[in-house]
């Protein structure tokens, strides 16, 4: 045993030299990662057969935009906190991650009295399933993300392992399970908010809690990071509304059933960029701890390596994606052509090294250019998708716009580097 972790160590060590990674810390950690992200995207595609079979495509399809509602009004909490506290903690001031929990507490006020006004207006236009969905979303939404930051402090601890039980493992399928026993008792799209929301509330509070416990972190607070999260707050609004503009437009053009057929189309590939995003968590540790010369001597082999890696995988899902649906999916058989052109998105992957270089080393100007060029690039192809195209239209645009996306992310990092040549040498 010891003999082949030891060649399998010299051989993580002997590629080092081609992929310019410290290949040891990510084989350790992605171990962790990508074990627990097989484990989350089991557990997810066994629910979307059970909403494929139990649930009505309706009743999903309004399910998943007031998901998307929950979603784009989150944006309005302090999104951008994870990282500072990834970043704070990482160089000793473990006390941000308690102080960042009460200051995201404090900042959902206006939150809750947003979607407290939003709930008054369906209530007074009949609509009482939104309504009260609004005041459940207001209620837990707040708490939910507050105590999800344990997961950044883990992170910043590079404690892989805890990340991938609690987090991802236990922080998934404890909901998930609440969610497939709730389809079993009931077919309205309220109650699965409702149990989608106070499940993951409560084992986030009793999962932040365990964190605490186990590290006892100290009182040092990173107030300059904190101001920083301001920052990343903002263009995570930006981001925010890209993420979850799809459901809305798509609902309000062309209705619930199409966008059912959407989200079923979407399930698999957005699944498959798991373990491949959670590389972002993995880096920004390192990318935080090193220079930026020791960074940028390895960022074009890593592009390569994802590059390579989103073509193979994009390969074999077109082949195997008709044989899933029949299988699994029988009464979702239309999503397939859409699966397969969507899986593309998946080429987009390339840009992790370059973004979250941006961010660990707090490259405001470049993260700006690249959220709000990417947002007019995507709301324009959106809109002009699904006016025009219907849903064919609008999964080609959402596939070209994150490739478009990916390639300005990665001309942004040129420049960033260019830039910074030229200015060393004036």
């Amino acid at each position: 045993m010891d003999k082949i972790k030891n060649t399998g160590l010299n051989l993580l060590i002997w590629s080092e030299k081609y992929t310019k990674t410290d290949m040891v810390y990510l084989a350790k950690g992605g171990f962790w990662t990508i074990s627990a992200q097989i484990i989350v995207s089991a557990s997810t595609f066994l629910l979307a057969i059970a909403f494929a079979h139990f649930i009505s495509k309706e009743t999903y399809g309004q399910y998943k935009f007031i998901l998307s509602m929950a979603n784009m009004l989150g944006m309005f909490t302090l999104t951008g906190l994870g990282t500072a506290i990834i970043r704070s903690v990482n160089q000793g001031y473990e006390g941000t991650l308690q102080y960042a929990f009460w200051k995201n507490i404090r900042w959902s006020v206006i939150f809750f009295l947003l979607t407290l006004g939003i709930s008054i207006y369906y209530f007074i236009n009949d609509n009482n399933g939104l309504g009260i969905a609004m005041i459940v979303i207001g209620c837990f939404l707040p708490i939910w993300n507050s105590t999800n930051y344990y997961n950044s402090f883990l992170a910043a601890k590079k404690d892989f392992r805890r990340s991938s039980i609690y987090f991802n493992i236990i922080g998934n399928l404890f909901p998930a399970f609440c969610i497939f026993i709730t389809m079993l008792v009931t077919n309205k799209p309220i109650w699965f908010v409702v149990v989608y929301f106070v499940s993951n509330t409560l084992i986030g509070v009793i999962l932040y809690i365990k964190v605490v416990g186990i590290y006892k972190p100290n009182n040092k607070v990173d107030i300059e990071s904190i101001n920083y999260s301001k920052h990343l707050s903002f263009l995570g609004i930006i981001g925010t509304i890209v993420d979850n503009i799809d459901s809305i437009l798509i609902f309000h053009y062309i209705g619930p059933v199409q966008l059912a057929i959407y989200n079923f189309a979407i399930a698999i590939p957005s699944q498959i960029k798991g373990p491949l995003k959670g590389l972002a968590g993995l880096i920004l540790p390192k990318f935080i701890e090193r220079d930026d010369k020791e960074i940028k001597a390895g960022m074009r082999n890593k592009i390569l390596v994802l590059f390579v890696s989103s073509l193979a995988i994009i390969g074999l899902y077109v082949i195997v994606a008709p044989h899933i649906y029949k299988i699994f999916f029988p009464k979702y058989l239309d999503s397939i052509i859409y699966s397969q052109i969507f899986s593309f998105s998946l080429l987009a992957m390339v840009a992790i090294p370059a973004d979250t270089y941006f961010t660990a080393k707090q490259k405001i100007k470049p993260q700006y250019f690249a959220i709000i060029g990417g947002f007019i690039i995507q709301l324009t192809f959106l809109y002009f998708g699904v006016k025009w195209g219907g849903l064919i239209g609008f999964v080609l645009a959402m596939t070209i716009t994150k490739i478009l996306w990916a390639i300005q992310s990665l001309l942004l990092y040129e420049w960033s580097s260019r830039k910074e040549r030229q200015d060393l040498i004036t």
